[in-house]
């Protein structure tokens, strides 16, 4: 006998699906979804720019080093006071542990931990770097490696890095990258940027001791700790000697693949390969230690081994290509005991230091995390600046110097956004595919001159609707809420309705699931920045374009933009640098980058990152320089908690202030 209840389920269910395909917007690209047309887009745009690099010889290292400079924004440092400061010790037998603060910018201050070997110096000194263990420098991994170079005569100092361990939003450990770290690349010098300031000051902490040798400084590190050590160990000629651990392959593998936004760095395929990074530190000693079971496809045996050949061109050039080696493990992603003393005998041998003596690998001791705590012993949480507090402090300090600096015309200001947004050409349309309408719609696909195709669909405006609505929205058309599509629908205005760049119908299933449970778009927005484009760029680059051809094709009607949340931010940006009459209702628009110092950072997704637009001058002056009507409805903080009306009031009169000194027409209505 059937069940009755089941199959009055099973019934309910496929009606339900029925109603939902017969309310469900026609699809126009109807592409296979195995297909994945934007990773192949992104991977195929890669693969270019790497076709484009010299491969086959040795670059030029002093105009490479010089580029990464200029991508990371790095500002000449003049040292500094380091205002040391040990705030506890532990005896450990045969050497010291000193928990200690130091400056490394200005205000700025760097829990860390020092061990020293007992005993006559001077020693030979290794930063040790952390990567995404918990708790940072205190992990296990971390306290393991410094823990065994102190134990056979080496000076090691472990900091944390900005964001993880101590310096989390509440002095606690936290995740440093997604929406977190980028925003250290909204203000201008992304995360690899600030570790490599760091990481650099550490060294001048290291050569201000007097036992050590400061001939003999090398640095280590596994997974994102390898990934400083590398770039420090290029950068800074005070590196001697280097093992960078499970962390080395291609540049090109990190794209449209999973990888922390402190392992981004902005515009670098257009310039260089990681081989040619390494190609940079001949003729310091190197050693590549690689794990064979590494499931990080960035790390991969083969990728590591495609940059380790052309670096290896550069050092046998320069007659040492004995200085550059690599190890195999058959181990996952880690720094194990073995890998330990493979390190360490790689720098006795370069060092030529203690090689008569066997490797002491018997007195690790790993201590509990308040042991080797900065906070734990009398350092007040205000001293230990966090990420937001940081973006908030040199936010006031650039906005003040922006104000100091005097009027600028308003082409500047465009122009420097252009800059931000994309160092490469601007897409175009080149046709347009009309295709047999469904369910009273037009659909159109719009090709451009990148080989995009932008799905558009178009009801036509009846009696005497006098306006096309454009629809952005942030999820994807098939989000739209339909009864508010109808009510647009049953003005006899025109709607149409587009997903951009990465939504609804271009979406990337591989993306998405290499995402996980971090912030959509955390693994396209990261490729497009390595390629020398932002997300905010390329969607405000099609809004212009999508307006462009709707406003050809009814000249008589008046363009209204509706977007939400990221999209309306992409709307705004195609507002101030191209003003077609038009007007936009943006709903959810963030207020600005700055963000809280505790709250939510998950409420707006990757897409939504430019490389120093706080510096540039943040929303505020984007709504100032468009030139067109714009209305915001049900504004937001970073955290997705609505404005206030005081809220409200500054931004206007802000805006308005900028207005009336840039003379930028326009209207601006916020509700």
């Amino acid at each position: 006998m059937i069940n009755l209840k089941r199959y009055t389920v099973l019934l309910m269910m496929a009606l339900g699906q029925q109603a939902a395909a017969q309310t469900a917007l026609p699809e126009i690209l109807s592409i296979p979804k195995e297909i994945d047309p934007l990773k192949v887009f992104i991977e195929n745009r890669a693969d270019e720019l790497l076709c484009k690099l010299p491969m086959d010889g040795t670059t030029d290292g002093k105009s490479l080093l010089s580029q990464v400079r200029t991508n990371l924004q790095l500002a000449e440092d003049d040292g500094g006071d380091l205002d040391m400061k040990i705030v506890a010790t532990l005896d450990c037998g045969i050497y010291t542990i000193h928990n200690l603060i130091f400056q490394s910018l200005p205000g700025v201050y760097v829990p860390a931990n020092l061990y020293v070997p007992k005993g006559k110096g001077p020693f030979p000194a290794i930063l040790n770097s952390h990567g995404h263990w918990a708790p940072g420098r205190r992990s296990e991994i971390v306290q393991r490696t410094s823990q065994l170079l102190a134990s056979n005569g080496y000076v090691c100092l472990s900091i944390d890095a900005m964001g993880s361990g101590e310096r989390g939003r509440r002095h606690e450990h936290e995740y440093h990258g997604a929406n977190l770290g980028s925003l250290l690349l909204d203000l201008g010098t992304p995360l690899m940027g600030i570790q490599l300031l760091e990481n650099r000051r550490a060294i001048d902490l290291l050569c201000s001791l007097e036992y050590v040798n400061k001939e003999q400084i090398g640095a280590t590190g596994a997974s994102g700790g390898g990934n400083q050590t590398m770039w420090l160990t290029a950068m800074d000629a005070r590196i001697k000697a280097a093992v960078p651990v499970v962390s080395v392959g291609t540049f090109r593998s990190y794209i449209m693949n999973s990888n922390c936004v402190c392992e981004l760095h902005p515009h670098g395929l257009l310039h260089f390969e990681e081989g040619q990074l390494l190609q940079a530190m001949a003729p310091k000693a190197v050693k590549i230690i690689t794990a064979l079971k590494d499931g990080n496809a960035a790390f991969n045996v083969h990728q590591m081994l495609k940059s380790y050949r052309l670096a290896k061109l550069a050092y046998q050039q320069q007659g040492v290509g004995q200085r550059l080696a690599y190890a195999l493990f058959d181990e996952p992603h880690s720094y194990t005991l073995e890998m330990n003393e493979t390190m360490l005998s790689w720098f006795n041998k370069n060092f030529k230091y203690r090689r008569s003596l066997p490797i002491e690998r018997n007195a690790v001791n790993i201590r509990d995390t308040n042991q080797l705590s900065v906070l734990h012993h009398g350092i007040e949480k205000t001293k230990i600046m966090t990420i937001p507090a940081f973006v908030n402090r040199e936010f006031k300090v650039a906005e003040k110097q922006r104000m100091e600096m005097g009027s600028q015309r308003i082409e500047a200001y465009q122009q420097q956004l252009r800059q931000l947004l994309s160092s490469t050409e601007a897409d175009q349309l080149l046709s347009e595919r009309m295709l047999p309408g469904e369910a009273g719609w037009q659909r159109t696909i719009l090709e451009t001159k990148q080989g995009q195709l932008i799905p558009l669909l178009v009801r036509k405006p009846t009696g005497d609707g006098d306006a096309i609505r454009m629809l952005f929205p942030a999820q994807g058309k098939q989000a739209l809420d339909r009864a508010e599509l109808d009510k647009l629908l049953a003005t006899g205005g025109g709607v149409a309705i587009i997903d951009l760049f990465g939504l609804g119908e271009r979406a990337s299933a591989s993306a998405e699931y290499i995402d996980g449970a971090l912030p959509r778009f955390h693994t396209i927005s990261r490729s497009a920045l390595w390629m020398g484009q932002t997300m905010m760029g390329i969607w405000a680059n099609e809004i212009t374009l999508v307006s462009s051809y709707l406003q050809q094709q009814y000249p008589n009607h008046k363009l209204i933009v509706q977007a939400d949340r990221e999209t309306a931010l992409a709307a705004l940006i195609s507002s101030s640098l191209s003003p077609q009459s038009r007007t936009l209702e943006l709903k959810h628009l963030p207020i600005s980058y700055l963000p809280g110092m505790t709250e939510n950072l998950e409420n707006f997704n990757m897409a939504i990152h430019i490389p120093g637009i706080l510096k540039w001058g943040d929303i505020p002056m984007l709504l100032a320089i468009s030139r067109e009507d714009v209305n915001l409805d049900q504004l937001l903080h970073w955290s997705g908690d609505s404005c206030q009306e005081r809220d409200k009031r500054r931004l206007l009169d802000k805006v308005n202030a900028y207005k009336i000194k840039f003379k930028t027409g326009g209207t601006l209505q916020i509700n």
